[in-house]
């Protein structure tokens, strides 16, 4: 009996990975079929497509070639062009041979962590971290032990250089080795311990290693399609939807940063999980979450967006949170996300908020961070952002405003149809974009409802993060000639996506009445603006251009490597803008006050510097050194330096007063936000460009 038990426990692990290979490699298969049936543009599943998904997964797996070494991707490269066989057969010989020795790998790496930082690093030593290492998977063993010393090296030399105090020049060269050997020491562990906690969130996932990898494959595979087309596990979809205003799974916490960069409960939410099991206070420090079934996983240093994805990665299983009280007591709580509805100042930032800018005028001031949807009504809903825009555009012009700034920075986009909402509001009626999927007719985007709610001077501001509804309404309100775009160049996505289930069965009709485990989000439309142009790989052009830090680094969609290439329709024969604005001498006068602003003067010379380092280069793993090459120009010079601030002052609506009076904690959010607005820049070139419109 008792070899029989111990044969039976040795071959359920077995059986039960067996099982999971085989529904990840039907979901694969379901996958593909699903962008076939729906995706605006598919992609051949033949061997091109295979050398994309074997390419993406390397980088996915160890984007700082790491892990591998070339005698594995030698091994994994017998399956380059065998992958969509692999797909068509549902087979997953490749994905089994990855995971193993990702695996593998991992647990060594997590070995090597502890034995390159046993000693202190000799950071005057003349040592580099050349391209030729960062760019290529180390020989064997022992390379990947020397490239991940340089890596952890490199990084504490970063932590250091940043933690350096003002006064470090000015120390005797005992008194700066005396600092630099106690930071170096911290780092290092800092670095080593946040290094292993990366590998142990992949080992100890809530899903599983396999299952883990086998989510990995599926999004590579949805990636290869197009940027916009996602696999996505349950918990991802619900945390998808909850961006687009969809009721969120919540613990109930906010998280703050210690002293130490670890991760304490900042407030609790009433009628939360964490709140309602009583033995939670704001201040306490996270020391070890378990998910149920899992290993507990130190997270004593982790920061609060270290501990925030971990955390997320399951709506629906129970966390063994253990926390350090204030006194130093520990407690063990067990949770379990809720679904619940956004209340409180915590939420409050994701929503819509109005401001007046009083100077020489009064202008309103929106900011709108995403276009989110009212979920719970559907179409006669009074919770979507455009609503919240119309309230808050009352509201201002109670105030007597004499033109309005919508801030569109950041906004990453979301429900299409709010963004058509948002237009209408600005011009009386007619088309306000055109999308066209696979039918060679394109279909109109409509604003129906005739009238505006403020018929007043525009100005959006926008800029590099500014994507899909986002661009939509610039676009629309630019092509019309009823706003005046301020910023930079947006982020250049025009295409739309729907959630659909994996089940090949569902259709256009009933897909959202279909409740699968996983789900696939497929570009379906590519969105055009009236004229027949659009934002993809582009972006909207603003009216009035700005120089803008963002430019030097960030990422948009046409640097993306399968992105969906941008063309033109015919525009829309109904199209009637509004008389042209007087964009040349609006931007001659912003031009003049940039080329004379100390502030646009510092952000040309960092973005002139940023571009420069954007060129791959050796990097000196020697202090003085490291500092002299990282410390020219840096982004803390500009938030260190103080500028004019414009001639107006922020407040806020008497609606608002009255509620930030009955609330301290939101009150002082406020504050935050007040000071952030009248010392911004951007908006301050909005407000003069309004006071300029209006005269």
């Amino acid at each position: 009996m008792k070899t029989f038990s111990l044969a039976l426990i040795t071959l359920i692990p077995i059986f039960a990975s067996a099982q999971t290979a085989a529904k990840i490699a039907n979901e694969a298969f379901v996958l593909t079929r699903m962008v076939a049936k729906f995706h605006v543009a598919p992609r051949n599943v033949n061997d091109t497509f295979s050398v994309d998904v074997y390419n993406q997964m390397l980088l996915k797996a160890d984007e700082a070639k790491v892990f591998f070494t070339k005698e594995d991707v030698t091994k994994f490269s017998a399956y380059a062009t065998l992958i969509d066989d692999e797909i068509r057969q549902k087979h997953t010989d490749f994905l089994n041979l990855f995971t193993s020795t990702y695996q593998q790998r991992l647990k060594q790496a997590d070995s090597l962590a502890d034995v390159v930082s046993a000693k202190p690093f000799n950071v005057n030593l003349p040592e580099k971290f050349t391209i030729t290492e960062d760019t290529s998977f180390p020989a064997n063993l022992a390379a990947a032990q020397i490239k991940l010393y340089k890596i952890f090296k490199m990084n504490v030399l970063g932590d250091i250089a940043d933690d350096l105090p003002d006064n470090y020049r000015s120390l005797t060269p005992v008194q700066q080795k005396k600092y630099v050997d106690s930071a170096e020491a911290a780092f290092r562990k800092k670095n080593q311990m946040s290094f292993k906690r990366k590998i142990n969130n992949i080992l100890q996932n809530p899903y599983g290693m396999v299952q883990y990898m086998g989510n990995m494959y599926c999004e590579t595979i949805a990636l290869c399609f197009d940027p916009h087309t996602e696999y996505m596990p349950k918990t991802e979809k619900e945390n998808f939807e909850s961006e687009l205003g969809q009721q969120r799974f919540r613990f109930g916490f906010s998280l703050e940063e210690d002293k130490d960069g670890g991760a304490l409960i900042g407030n609790l939410q009433p009628g939360s999980p964490a709140y309602k099991c009583g033995k939670l206070n704001k201040g306490d420090k996270f020391m070890v979450i378990q998910w149920a079934g899992k290993q507990p996983v130190d997270v004593s240093g982790s920061s609060p967006d270290e501990l925030s994805t971990l955390i997320s990665q399951s709506n629906h299983d129970t966390i063994y949170f253990t926390m350090r009280k204030a006194s130093g007591t520990m407690v063990q709580v067990a949770l379990l996300k809720e679904q619940a509805k956004d209340e409180g100042a915590d939420e409050d930032d994701n929503k819509v908020k109005s401001f007046i800018l009083k100077g020489a005028a009064a202008i309103g001031y929106i900011y709108l961070p995403a276009f989110y949807e009212d979920w719970e009504s559907g179409d006669n809903g009074n919770a979507g952002c455009a609503n919240d825009v119309a309230k808050e555009i009352v509201k201002l012009k109670k105030e007597n405003i004499s033109g309005l700034i919508i801030d569109l920075r950041y906004n990453g986009g979301g429900s299409v149809d709010e963004a058509r909402q948002l237009a209408g509001i600005f011009i009386d009626v007619g088309p306000v974009a055109q999308e066209k999927g696979r039918d060679p007719k394109p279909y109109t985007i409509k604003d129906v409802d005739r009238g505006t709610i403020f018929d007043g001077p525009l100005v959006l501001l926008v800029n590099g993060y500014s994507a899909s509804a986002s661009e939509l309404l610039a676009g629309t309100l630019q092509d019309y000639n009823r706003a005046i775009i301020v910023g930079t160049p947006t982020y250049g996505k025009a295409t739309a996506q729907v959630v659909f289930p994996m089940d090949t069965t569902v259709t256009y009709e009933n897909f959202t009445k279909r409740q699968t485990e996983n789900y696939i989000k497929i570009t379906i439309e590519r969105l055009y603006r009236v004229k027949g142009t659009t934002a993809q790989f582009t972006g909207v052009q603003p009216d009035i251009m700005l120089p803008d830090i963002l430019d030097a680094y960030i990422s948009k969609e046409s640097d993306e490597e399968f992105a969906l290439k941008p063309n033109l329709i015919d525009a829309n024969k109904y199209f009637q803008p509004y008389p042209p604005l007087p964009v040349a001498t609006l931007a001659a006068a912003v031009k003049q006050e940039v080329d004379t602003s100390a502030y646009f003067s510092e952000v040309k010379n960092l973005v002139a510097a940023y571009s420069q380092k954007k060129a791959p280069k050796d990097v000196s793993l020697m202090l003085a050194s490291f500092i002299a090459d990282n410390n020219e120009h840096t982004t803390g010079d500009l938030k260190d330096k103080k500028f004019v601030t414009k001639n107006f002052t922020v407040q806020n609506n008497q609606y608002e007063l009255a509620r930030l009076q009955a609330d301290s904690y939101l009150s002082q959010l406020n504050d935050g936000f007040k000071q952030i607005i009248s010392t911004d820049p951007y908006i301050g070139i909005g407000y003069d460009v309004l006071n300029r419109l209006k005269k």
